[in-house]
Parts: C-alpha cells; structure tokens; sequence
C-alpha cells in the first residue's frame, strides 16, 4: 500500500520548524519533499532535533540571490504541485518565488506561506519567534501567577508553531483536493499570530465581560488550587502523578481504586466532586495524603488495572516516549542517521488503515540530492508540466474550500469538538450529534450554554439524538448515509454500542471517513483508559518545561502538606489546557488526510489519531532522542525564558517587554538601536559563547536598561530598527480586538447567536487567497434537531412524538441581554 501523497511533488523553502513539521506530515504520507536550501543551509539545521523533523525529504542547494539558482527554483515550482515558504511577507518576491510569479509558470500550485505575524499590519516585517509572538499577542499574560510574582510568564511549549504548521497541512490538502476537482491551484495563508487563536481564551470572553461582568468575570486566571478531579499530588518516592479524571464516575472510581470510597459515607464529601469550598480543601488533603502511601509505579499499576482512573506520571519528553502503549502504537520509530546513529523519531501522525503514511529515510546532507534533482531538470530541457494529472479548470463564484463536506462530530469536551470546527471555519457542514440531558454525561467546555461552547460549537448545526433507542440509531444512520466523514472520541466498545463503529457505517456508507480521536488508541495495553488533556501535557515534558527549572524538589527531600499543595497548585497551572487544542490540530490534518485519500482510491476508510502522539508532535522540539542529545532547554526558576536575549524584562513604569534577539546581527541591531554600543564592545557579551558563560551578568544588565523607559516606547524603537522587542503585557482579548495587526489580519469575526445576540469571535487560522471562510455561531444544544429531522424526512407530528418520547431533543432559546 503506499501513501496517499504518492506522486506529490512538495518544493519547502521554509525554515524553523513550522514549514518542517508541516512538510514531514506530507512526507511520510507519500509526498516527495525537496527541501530548498541556501548555500549556508536551512539556519535551523543546528538545532539538535532538526534531523527529526526533516527525515524522509531531499535537500537542494539553490542560492535565490542568483539568477540562474533562481530560475532553476522556478523551474522545479513548474512541475511541483505544493510550495511552503516561510519568508518575511515581500522577501519572495525579491527572490522570484512568490505565488503570483510562481502561479503564472504552474496555474495548479497550491502556494502555501506561514508568516510570523500575518501579510500585513505594523508588525508583519519584525523578526517572527515563538516567543515575541506569544509575548505580543498576550499568551504570556495569560500564564500570571504561575510562579509566585506578577506579570507575563514565558511559555515555554511551541503551541503557535504547532498549530500554524498543521494549519498550513490542512491547508495544503484542502486545496490539493480542490484543484483535482476544480483544476486550479491556491495560494495558503497562516502565521504562528494565527496559529496562537486555538489556545486564546479572551477574545470572545472579554467582551462578554463587558456585557454582564457579574456572570462573565473580567479577571484572568491567575491562581488557586486545580480541581479535585485534576489534582497534581507527590507520591512515596517523591515523583508526580497527575490526575485527570473529568466526569464524575470516573472521579468516584479514582477514590474507590486508591480506598477512599469510605468518603462517600461521610456528609461532606457523599456528592463530591460538588461539595462546600470547606469540604473540597479537606478531601484535598486526604488525597494528597494518600497519594504519599505508595510509590507512582505502585499507583500506576493499580490505576491501570482498574481501567477507569486517569493518572500518569509527569516525565521528560524522552522519558514519555517509551510509555508502553506510545511503543505500541508505533509513536516512536527508529531510523539510522549516518551522524548521529539509532535516532528515535516520531512515528507518523495518524493511521489510516488503507492507505497508511510511513516514516521515510534520514534527514539529509546538505544539498545531498542538488545533482539528483537539477539533472531531472537538465533532462527534462523545458519548463515541465505538473507531475499530478487534474480536472479541467472549472470556472464560477468562488466558495469555501470544503464546501459540500459534512461532517458528523460526535465527539465531547474539547479536542474532537474544535478539531472539527476548525475545518467549519473552511466551508465544511459539521453536524454536531449530543446526547438527549436524559443520556448525556458531559459536555463540560463544549456545551453551548457556556463561552467554551462559543468556540468548540462555532458554525455547528447541533441535534441531539439519544443513540441508545433504536429510533435514534436509525436517525443517525439516515445522517451517516449521507456524510463524507463521522468523528468520535469513545473507548474502544462504545461505538460498537452505540453503532457508529467503522464496520457498521462502512456497511451504510463505504465512502466514509471514519475518524476516531482517543487518549490512547485503539489497541494496545492503555486502549480502554480514559484520558483528558493533563496527561500528554505531563507525560511529554510540556508542563516540566512550563513550570520552569528547579521547580520540582528533589525526589528525597521531605515536604510538608503546605509545600505539596503549592507545587500541585504550580504544576497544574504549567499544565494548561495546550494539549486539547494541540490534539484539535491533529484531528483536522488526519480528517483531510482520509478526505484526500478517498479522492485517490474513491473509497472510506478508518482514521485514527491520539492526543498522545499529537502532543508529543506539538513538543517537537523535544521529542526526539540519540546518543549525545544536548539537554532540554529549560525556563529559569522566576520563568522569564531561556537566556539573556530570549526572556522577559520588566520595564518602565510597571511594564513589561519581551527580547528576542539570539543571533549575532541580531544582537549588534539591538546595541545599536538601544543606544547602548558599550554592550557590544564588552568582552563578555562580544560572541555568543561569550554571552552564554556571562547570561546572568547580561540579563543584569539589559534589566537594568530596560528599566529606564517604558514598554511601549522600547517597542516603537527597536522594531523600526528591525529588532524583535515587543510590549508582552496587553491583555489578549485586547490585543485581538484592538491591535491594529489583528485587524489588518482579520484575526476576529463577528456572529450572532439566538442565544447570545452578536458578539466577536476568533478568525481563520488558515485562509485562502480570494476564497471566503465560514464562521458562524457558536450553536447550543439541539438548536437544529427539527431542521435536520424535516431534512431526513420526518413530519412535524413525528418529530414532536420522538421528542416526547425522548429520543431527540432541543433547548429552548434564552436569549442573553444585547451586548452594551
């Protein structure tokens, strides 16, 4: 079986990891991937897990300042089908490689480009990272009050990177998809400013809080204790475990498997986890006093054997990686790299049973295939056709790009639910199917009587069928019959329950993609676990890298209760909520790489991916392993980043900025702009290992000049100058509404709810050139379950009997009061 990009021609001029991260999916789908690079070599190459993420591709040396390496890189983007570029908005054009040139030599090119901040707006031109991204936007304020000072706190996991690669994936096969049908290609746009919308919490709540600051508060989250039911806690040998058990039965069987089921005999704790404040801080100290009596594998063992408790340890990315049902489902592969030997790489992103991805050969030489690929061009003596053949171009009004899919969500909380509204936001019909209250466990951020339910609804058309009558399945058959794609996030048995399982919808629909997003997989010794989002986030070294250095105590050093409890309350304000929405990412690329596959073969199949293998790809930059691996990276004890000139500074007047200047010009543009050409002369500061063996005693120094004017003033200057500074404390639901950068990017949009009347919500966190989007409103619970039953056929006297009967079901419109 091979791949279904076999045949695909991809041209990656990107560097960093986003556009590498987004190419891999490609290649180890099928896809050939040449990779484009200067004479002096992709700048990332020295980043030690580079070799990870550009297995299985060809490197070319082509120099664009060149005329004739220029027209050599025209020439390949002539009989190429996909282009990634990461170049500064302008810089493509410069060097002939826009999409406007490129398109005119091969009208079928999909284009796609990822951008730091966006093709337009007063920040488009400044350096992109990570973190002057996150610090800009209002992540890093977002995280206040994780360690115990004020002000932004340096975000460690790659989340924007993460998500704008995957962005652009999708981007990628959808507009593929749509050139076989329609014969003409696309020019893809995201940014890792857009690829921070899946993790911004206050875009839409800010406004809200406006409305009604009673019923939506205006503060952020900055501290308290986690949950009961998501509690961190030290176990006898002095490791972390932590908790993620959501719903209530699974609450109840974590207190009866660690023998505090004796709690629910007692008046204060019989409906925990719903009890008094007074109540819930005493049982807290029960269970972390438990959790003491034995050691995290003796914990781990018996939590695993009752199958219904979700706990795992937190451990560092590589030590994640040998998690038993990780190795199991070949997360983690290994490939034999001529520099460094065995490296254990990731496994691909998701199986697809029929025409499944495999993980390709090493990361390449530099310019190891130049003689290879330039002499195809030499053959070939002309300009060549495209490699894939197409449809004739189709003329019309343009239209979202995944127009005419429907998509059936059956899947709860977060990470299926936004998954799909992410391709919502491209044109796709999603029909979200809950359960009738009667049958309904959780809904939690989902439910659209909350904000949550704004974003993991939004453009959802909702009915709510109970799929335990035999009146319900057949409703729901009726829908599967006509989808293109069902996706769920049950245990292995439910769906067979419930009979939406791949044999029983392939039966109905051979056409059907058949996607299923769980913790753990499948199959496999952890299949049947529940799972949530504190588990990959503190199994693959996410929330150890967020918590910051020497923020654990060591493994034999006594703690008191009060001790415990602030680390607990630490570490789970490190492990945030990333994880879904980074799992959500990985939902839409392998739900298009099923919809691109059926477009080759012209049949269904099962997808499957997990939010294990999903965060361990969204930590890329540290999940990867060979003999002589440098060390993690790690955030400084007070988390203001990683050294000297990629951190934090409090600035003038309470104010806060962030650096990001690592690289030598980088450095010189910064003393020169800044006023300061001392800095540049010292000896200590005068190389880059110079200023690693002296970072404390330049981050002396630098927070001492910043602190002589405020943030913003630092940031007007030494942007003009080119320099990555920028103010890292406006609060993020401002910064989206207001910044000019935001509105020049179209980064929010504006709904109406029947519920909720209009209000702003996030904007497409992929777009497409001259092809509109969709972004509807945030549905609540049955608001279509008479229009998709009247469109199924059903009389109005037959609906209402059902929804006597409880089988379907609808929730009344309360509206909420016109924003003011």
């Amino acid at each position: 079986m091979t791949g279904p990009l076999d045949g695909l021609t991809v041209l990656d001029f990107s560097s960093g990891t986003a556009g590498a991260l987004a190419s891999a999916v490609l290649a180890d789908f099928g896809a050939e991937v040449l990779k484009v690079e200067p004479p002096t070599g992709d700048p990332s190459r020295s980043h030690p897990a580079w070799l990870s993420w550009n297995r299985g591709k060809k490197s070319v040396v082509l120099d664009l300042t060149r005329e004739d390496d220029r027209a050599r890189a025209q020439q390949l983007a002539a009989g190429a089908d996909v282009v990634i570029e990461s170049f500064a908005p302008g810089v493509a054009v410069g060097v002939g490689v826009d999409y406007a040139t490129l398109s005119r030599l091969n009208p079928r090119l999909v284009y796609a480009s990822i951008t730091g901040w966006g093709q337009e707006g007063p920040l488009a031109q400044v350096p992109a990272s990570e973190g002057a991204i996150a610090a800009r936007s209002g992540r890093m304020l977002n995280f206040e009050g994780e360690p115990n000072r004020d002000g932004p706190v340096f975000t460690a996991v790659q989340t924007a990177t993460w998500a704008a690669s995957q962005a652009a994936a999708r981007g990628i096969l959808a507009a593929l998809r749509e050139r076989d049908r329609r014969g003409r290609g696309q020019w893809v746009q995201t940014s890792l400013l857009q690829g921070m919308l899946p993790y911004e919490p206050r875009l839409i709540a800010r406004p809200f809080s406006r409305r009604d600051p009673k019923t939506f508060s205006p503060a952020r989250v900055t501290n308290g204790q986690p949950t009961l039911q998501y509690i961190p806690a030290r176990t006898k040998d002095g490791r972390w475990i932590q908790h993620a058990n959501l719903m209530s039965r699974l609450f109840h069987a974590y207190l009866r498997a660690v023998s505090l089921g004796w709690v629910f005999e007692d008046e204060r704790f019989k409906d925990a986890p719903a009890m008094s404040e007074e109540s819930r801080e005493i049982l807290r100290d029960i269970m972390l006093e438990k959790m003491q009596e034995k050691t995290l594998d003796e914990w781990m063992e018996i939590f695993v054997a009752d199958g219904n408790v979700a706990a795992e340890p937190y451990l560092g990315a590589v030590e994640g990686m040998t998690h038993p049902q990780f190795v199991h489902n070949k997360h983690v592969v290994t490939i034999d790299d001529p520099r460094v030997g065995p490296l254990q790489t990731l496994g691909v992103l998701a199986d697809l049973a029929e025409t499944p991805g495999a993980v390709g050969g090493p990361a390449p030489d530099l310019g190891q295939h130049t003689a290879e690929v330039l002499g195809r061009l030499a053959a070939a003596g002309r300009v060549s056709a495209p490699v894939s053949g197409g449809a004739e171009v189709v003329s019309g009004p343009p239209r979202p790009m995944l127009d005419g899919v429907t998509i059936l969500d059956f899947s709860t909380v977060i990470a299926g639910p936004y998954g799909a509204a992410m391709l919502g936001e491209m044109g796709a019909r999603i029909i979200k199917v809950d359960a009738t209250p009667e049958r309904e466990q959780v809904r939690m951020m989902g439910a659209a009587n909350a904000l949550g339910g704004l974003k993991l609804y939004a453009g959802k058309e909702c009915i709510q069928v109970d799929l335990q009558t035999p009146e319900g399945k057949a409703i729901v058959h009726q829908l599967i019959a006509r989808a293109d794609v069902l996706l769920h996030n049950f245990r292995p048995g439910v769906p067979e329950r419930l009979a939406i399982d791949w044999e029983t919808c392939k039966a109905i629909n051979p056409r059907l993609v058949h996607m299923y997003i769980g913790a753990y997989g499948a199959t496999g010794p952890h299949s049947r676990r529940p799972g949530a989002h504190p588990l990959p986030g503190a199994l693959f070294g996410g929330a150890l890298r967020q918590a910051g250095a020497s923020m654990l105590p060591p493994s034999d050093q006594p703690m008191t209760l009060p001790q415990i409890k602030e680390v607990s309350r630490w570490l789970m304000r490190a492990n945030e909520g990333n994880p879904d929405p980074n799992s959500s990412q990985a939902v839409s690329t392998s739900i298009m790489l099923g919809l691109y596959a059926r477009e080759v073969t012209g049949r269904g199949q099962a997808v499957q991916a997990t939010m294990m293998q999903a965060n361990a790809w969204a930590n890329a930059d540290e999940t990867y392993n060979y003999a002589g691996r440098p060390g993690t990276a790690m955030p400084d004890a007070d988390c203001y980043g990683l050294n000297a000139l990629y951190r934090l500074y409090r600035a003038g007047g309470d104010s806060w900025v962030f650096l990001a200047a690592s690289t030598d010009a980088e450095w010189q543009a910064f003393c020169a702009s800044s006023g300061r050409p001392t800095l540049a002369a010292d000896a200590r500061f005068a190389t880059s290992s110079a200023r690693a063996e002296h970072d404390a005693a330049l981050a002396e120094s630098l927070s001492a000049l910043f602190a002589s004017q405020p943030a913003t003033e630092w940031e007007s200057s030494l942007t003009a100058a080119g320099v990555a500074c920028v103010r890292a404390d406006q609060d993020s639901g401002e910064f989206y509404e207001e910044h000019p950068q935001a509105i020049a990017n179209h980064l929010s949009e504006q709904a109406e709810s029947p519920r909720f009347g209009k209000y702003t919500r996030h904007g497409g966190i992929v777009r497409f050139a001259g092809v509109p989007g969709r972004f509807g409103h945030g549905s609540f619970g049955g608001e279509h379950t008479v229009a998709i039953m009247t469109e199924l056929g059903y009389t109005a006297p037959q609906i209402e009997e059902l929804r006597t009967s409880h089988v379907i079901h609808w929730e009344e419109v309360n509206r909420i009061p016109a924003a003011v």
